[in-house]
């Protein structure tokens, strides 16, 4: 009975111990989330999608678009845009965090997207920022939780 008691006391502190670290865990990335400046990685996603509806609706336009950004700059730019969203993205010191900041860039550019379609190009080009970085997948990452 003595060893049973013990067991179960132990199992519970094991228990608090697990739990007040997750709740340590999810405040320290909010506080995360509030230092960094995803704006950069919104930029970016929002960019990706309005180029493949380019590309989708006119193939030609595709064509111009990639010869006119080498010759115009806005390649560099774009990749400029793109470092700093990876960097603001490293900051974030878990694949827990780095998930809960693509859901917070999800939420805020939802209003900005026309309908289901942009919302699922929301939802890959997100899932891609991690390789494009050169980041592991974040394999268990809902970006958009509240989809059924």
């Amino acid at each position: 009975m003595a060893r049973l008691t013990i067991l179960i006391a132990l199992v519970a502190a094991l228990v608090l111990v697990v739990h007040t670290s997750a709740f340590r865990d999810e405040q320290s990335c909010k506080k995360q989330l509030q230092q960094v400046n995803l704006r950069h990685c919104e930029r970016h996603v929002m960019k990706m999608i309005q180029q493949e509806q380019e590309e989708e609706e006119d193939h030609f336009r595709r064509i111009k678009n990639v010869v006119g950004h080498s010759r115009n700059g806005e390649g560099s730019q774009e990749s400029e845009e793109l470092d700093q969203c990876c960097e603001q993205l490293n900051e974030l010191n878990s694949k827990r965090c780095q998930c809960r900041a693509l859901q917070q860039m999800f939420e805020n550019q939802c209003e900005k997207l026309e309908g289901k379609k942009q919302e699922k190009q929301m939802e890959q080009e997100l899932m891609k920022l991690p390789r494009t970085c050169g980041f592991e997948p974040l394999r268990r990452c809902d970006v958009n939780p509240s989809e059924e």
